[in-house]
This record gives structure tokens, C-alpha cells and sequence, in this order.
């Protein structure tokens, strides 16, 4: 595919992505409504504080179809300043007033979710702040993130950067690697407008991850970005905290230096959106920006004639979704881990869940049909009398052991207790005590 066809298809998939005049509107009413209700009871309960719309609602650059809204609640700085740890409770009263059906969920600052016509709403308590050496807590920032964004948006409206934002988020969401959540370690939305307003495009940024980033990583290097040249002259990885630049791509937030942007991404989920870019580069499809659905039937065609599949399926447990998703990946890593432990060949795995799924999580894992080899372990020395005498009593005689004796030393064979896959994953489900937090509710399928 040309220059020409490649351009004319993400026109097409920005189309797609845009929300249509009339679904903004509407959306803009309920926010509206939302934070005015708000404000009235804030002004009730006699809390000095504004409501705003901010996160991608601010900045316009969210999805179509995507009605997750936040709504910061910023109070003012002076005031409440020595109470930035009581803001939540604060926040609580008039919340009730205004939105007696409404869910609170803990963060640095617990925060509020309602819902109404068809939008999610998240309620979040900041102190309203000039800059970001002001911040008492990590949300504080939030809204200077957002005027960042609509000033570069404002400057680059010739090439639609809100626009390019979107192909970005749609990519991500396609490749799995959206969303700073600890059970996904991607993207966040920031993080996405970020970048790109860096590269200028989301062409340019995905070219550049597949080409330069790709490189630099094989050479052991990391990828620095620093939209606003706070390090100009310096060297960022020497100066920020080694916790947060843990990823191979570090992008300086341009409103808050001491902060990589991408602090929560995984160089798994790096190396997955590399190459996903690699794979549009090379034949441009809108495909790339739909998110497939993992189905048990497209699995089955994945393991083919030799390999086994075990799928499990699990209800998430009733929590906050970072919470919730973190409890899967646990569950998903064990039975992995297990599966390894007693000589089972895994040639491929996953798993899939996010909170707009309606059905359970599902993890997978194929499996090569050749059943484990019994483990072996090394024992004493022969020379060594009493603990080789010893080591022939613990293992003679009981069924599925086979004593060996290689270079001077005793080995003993002993056969797996599980042949099967599915025989050890449905005891894990029974009995094992760690899967049982990690999850509501198990069931497992075999095939091959």
C-alpha cells in the first residue's frame, strides 16, 4: 500500500474514531448537568471548591463510544491545603447530597463513581493548583496535564492533533496496550496525547517506534522523551528516580519533570505495541486499530493438530477493576508456573479481561502433546555412606521412583503425578488455597 492508500485509510479510521457532533453534544449536556448538581451541593455543604471536566473530556480527544468521563473537584489551595488528606471525606457530603446512588473506590485520594444517560462519571478531589511544585498528591496535576494537551492541540491545529491522539488511543486499545492499570502496564490516555504531540503524528510515532525505538532497545539502550526539554542539558536517567524509569521508553511529563509519563509501562507491552507497529508498517490495515476478541473457537484454531489447549474460565473478583485484574494476572501466573514445575511444555499462553467484557476473564495455555518426563533428582555421593543409605531408604521400594546411580552419585526418577494438563489445572482449581482469592469462580476446558 502507497503513501496515498496509507493516508486515505487513517483519514478513514479518524472518521470512524471522531465522535460525531451529535454525540458530543449530548455528552457535553449530562457533564454539564453532572457538575452543576455538583457545584450546588458543594455550595450547600459550604466547601469552596469547582467542578471541571477534565482527562480526555477536557481535551477532546476521547473515542467515540467511549462515555467515561472525569470530573475533577478542585479545591481551592489556600483553605485547604493542611487537609489534603481530607478531601475525600470532605468531598463525601456533598457527593451524597447530590448523587445518593454513587460508589466510592479507593486511590491516593478515594474518588467517586456514579453513572447517568449512558456515562461514566469519576468524581475526583484535587487541590486546584498553578504548578506542579505545588502537588500534594499525584491527582493534583491533573488538570495542568489537560491544559498542556489543549495547548498543543490548540497549536497544531492544521494537522488535526486531536485527531492523531485518537489513532494512537485506537491502536493501543487494538494491540492490547492501553491503560496504565497494574494488570495491564501499557499506555495511559495521557501518555498516548504525550507522544504523539512529540512526534507530531501518530504515523511519525509509530514509525519511529518501529525503526528507531527497536534499535536503541537491542542495543540496551532507552528511549528518552522529553516533549518540553526539561533536560536539555542533562541527563534525565541519572536524575530521576530508578523506580520510575524502569521501562525501556521513559517520557518526561512536560508539566512535571520529575515524572516519566510512562512509568507504568511494561517492556512486554512495549515490545507488543513495537510490533504491532511493525506489522501495520508493513501492510496498512483498519484492522489494526480493532481489538479482536479472544474466542475459544479462534484459540482452538491457534493450537492446531500439535499442541493441547487448557482454557479457564474466571469470574473477576467484586472489586475495583485495577484491584480485580491485578487478583487474574496472580491467578494466570501461577497456573503457568505450575504447569512448568511439574514438566509440561508450554509453548504459548494469555489471558483476557477488562470491565467491559461480559462474560468471565479467560486464560489459556498451549501445551505440547508429549506427556512430562518423569523429574529426576541428584542425591548424595556414593562415597558419602550414611546420607547415600539414607537416600535409598526415603526412595526404595515406593511406587513411581526408580533409584539411578550416575558419576558416583545416586539420582532418583520419579514419575509425574499429573500426565495430563487438564488433570493438574483441575486439582489447582480444587484445591490449591492461592487461587482461591484470586477469583470468584473457576471452570476449566481441555482440547486436543
Amino acid at each position: 500500500m502507497g503513501d496515498k492508500e496509507t493516508k486515505k485509510l487513517l483519514e478513514e479510521v479518524k472518521a470512524s474514531n471522531k465522535p460525531s457532533a451529535a454525540e458530543a453534544k449530548a455528552v457535553e449536556r449530562v457533564a454539564n448537568s453532572i457538575t452543576e448538581r455538583l457545584e450546588k451541593a458543594l455550595k450547600s455543604c459550604r466547601i469552596k471548591a469547582k467542578a471541571a471536566v477534565g482527562g480526555s473530556g477536557a481535551k477532546g480527544t476521547w473515542l467515540r463510544g467511549m462515555h467515561d468521563i472525569d470530573v475533577f473537584v478542585c479545591f481551592d489551595y489556600t483553605r485547604y491545603k493542611e487537609k489534603s488528606g481530607e478531601l475525600s471525606e470532605i468531598l463525601a457530603a456533598a457527593v451524597k447530597k447530590a448523587f445518593p446512588k454513587h460508589e466510592r473506590l479507593h486511590g491516593s485520594r478515594d474518588y467517586f463513581k456514579i453513572q447517568s444517560k449512558g456515562c461514566n462519571f469519576e468524581l475526583v478531589p484535587i487541590l486546584r493548583i498553578k504548578n506542579a511544585r505545588q502537588a500534594l498528591n499525584i491527582t493534583d496535576v491533573s488538570l495542568l496535564h489537560s491544559g498542556w494537551v489543549k495547548r498543543k492541540i490548540g497549536k497544531n491545529k492544521q494537522t488535526s492533533l486531536a485527531d492523531e491522539i485518537r489513532l494512537t488511543k485506537a491502536f493501543c486499545k487494538a494491540c492490547r496496550a492501553y491503560g496504565a492499570e497494574s494488570y495491564v502496564r501499557g499506555f495511559s490516555g495521557y501518555a498516548c496525547e504525550v507522544l504523539t504531540a512529540y512526534y507530531g503524528s501518530f504515523l511519525k510515532l509509530i514509525t519511529s517506534a518501529a525503526l528507531n525505538w527497536k534499535k536503541q532497545i537491542t542495543a540496551g539502550k532507552k528511549i528518552v522523551v522529553d516533549a518540553e526539554m526539561h533536560y536539555r542539558r542533562r541527563d534525565p536517567l541519572r536524575e530521576l528516580n530508578q523506580a520510575k524509569v524502569q521501562s525501556s521508553l521513559v517520557a518526561i511529563d512536560p508539566v512535571q519533570p520529575d515524572r516519566n509519563a510512562t512509568a507504568a509501562l511494561s517492556n512486554e507491552t512495549l515490545a507488543g505495541f513495537i510490533a504491532a507497529a511493525e506489522r501495520f508498517l508493513k501492510k496498512p490495515s483498519k484492522d489494526a486499530f480493532e481489538r479482536e476478541e479472544i474466542t475459544a473457537e479462534k484459540l482452538m484454531q491457534k493450537a492446531g493438530k500439535n499442541k493441547k489447549l487448557v482454557i479457564v474460565e474466571a469470574e473477576p473478583v467484586k472489586a475495583k477493576e485495577d484491584v480485580a485484574g491485578a487478583k487474574l494476572v496472580k491467578a494466570f501466573e501461577h497456573i503457568l508456573l505450575k504447569l512448568q514445575e511439574n514438566g509440561f511444555e508450554v509453548n504459548g499462553s494469555g489471558w483476557e479481561w477488562n470491565k467491559n467484557m461480559k462474560r468471565d476473564a479467560l486464560l489459556w495455555y498451549f501445551i505440547g502433546k508429549k506427556e512430562p518426563e518423569a523429574e529426576e533428582r541428584a542425591g548424595p555421593p556414593l562415597s558419602n555412606n550414611l546420607h547415600a543409605d539414607n537416600f535409598r531408604k526415603e526412595h526404595s521400594g515406593k511406587s513411581g521412583r526408580q533409584l539411578l546411580e550416575k558419576k558416583g552419585r545416586l539420582h532418583v526418577k520419579i514419575e509425574r503425578a499429573y500426565r495430563q494438563p487438564q488433570q493438574l489445572i483441575s486439582a489447582l482449581l480444587a484445591e490449591d488455597a492461592y487461587l482461591k482469592g484470586k477469583a470468584q469462580r473457576y471452570s476449566a476446558r481441555s482440547f486436543g
